[in-house]
């Protein structure tokens, strides 16, 4: 309240004076670490942790170890009830965003679409993906696994710390006439005889979008004819390539193939389709990849 200054908060945030805390604050009312600061899944909730001086919502104190909702509008105040204790204002009661903080430079890289790329869009060395069912997954070094809220990821030697808020309720595909989701698309690739160039058509319920060409289709389009290829198999099984098989298809190595698949994943992100990071999917515990979207046409220029 005194600087005006707005923070951005993670899921699990620890207040108070120490060096350990998220948001520290340099009040000699404050202990050392006086109260944690939560979202809940459906919403935000204070704790005090047993600070000296009391942690204060309004004029109310809580009890030591009390949790109470914290709602948009509400004062938060630590030390004594009122200003100029250092007090704080919930200015958005919205969910956090998922994000990865360097633990060395405090650098956050923030969710976008359901996507973190490591240690940046243009070195994607690892990526943190939500899945359909609001859970997420770690690809790092050519394999997927399921992610943990507050795990340590190392990239290039560098330590990230995962904040993977909870999700109120998992997204339903499909529902209510809203956005396109990967379920309800179909993609129809036209490719010319040469194979150097492909067209891709985005073809939702409503309207069919024409995706200006990269070089990431032929990636796409690879992918797709796997698919097409495997039609007789069960629908889980269908598709899936080996990561080193494709990169040999492909004529290209791990790192340029995360490079492809990150920029396929951004540009089907643009077009507001949910959950458009599985637009490559991977199988959790191998290097197998497949396109994530069932209904494909490929056919010559």
């Amino acid at each position: 309240m005194d600087t005006g200054e707005r923070i951005a908060l993670r899921s699990r945030m620890l207040i108070g004076r120490s060096a350990v805390c998220d948001l520290r604050v340099e009040d000699a009312r404050v202990s050392s670490e006086h109260a944690g600061l939560g979202w809940t899944g459906a919403g935000w909730e204070v704790r005090d942790l047993g600070s000296k001086n009391g942690t204060f919502v309004g004029e109310r104190r809580l009890a030591v170890g009390e949790r109470i909702p914290l709602l948009p509008g509400d004062l938060l105040t630590l030390g004594a009830p009122r200003p100029p204790a250092t007090a704080f204002v919930l200015a958005d009661a919205e969910a956090p965003a998922a994000s990865a903080r360097q633990a060395q430079t405090g650098v956050v890289r923030a969710a976008s679409a359901g996507l973190i790329v490591l240690p940046d869009d243009e070195n994607p060395r690892a990526s943190v993906v939500e899945q359909h069912d609001g859970s997420w997954a770690v690809e790092a070094q050519g394999t997927a696994r399921l992610a943990s809220d507050r795990e340590t990821v190392v990239v290039d030697g560098e330590a990230w710390i995962l904040d993977l808020p909870q999700r109120s309720s998992s997204t339903v595909e499909g529902g209510g006439g809203g956005a396109p989701t990967l379920s309800t698309i179909a993609l129809r690739f036209a490719v010319s005889r040469n194979e150097e160039r492909v067209h891709i058509t985005v073809v939702c319920p409503d309207r069919d979008i024409e995706l200006p060409a990269r070089s990431h289709h032929y990636l796409l389009v690879t992918l797709a004819r796997a698919r097409l290829a495997a039609a007789a198999e069960p629908p889980a099984q269908r598709g899936w390539l080996d990561r080193d098989e494709l990169c040999r298809m492909l004529a290209t190595d791990e790192l340029r193939l995360n490079v492809e698949v990150c920029r396929a994943r951004k540009q089907f992100s643009a077009l507001g389709i949910q959950g458009a990071a599985s637009i490559v999917d991977r199988r959790m515990g191998t290097g197998q990849i497949r396109l994530g979207v069932e209904r494909v046409d490929v056919r010559q220029m």
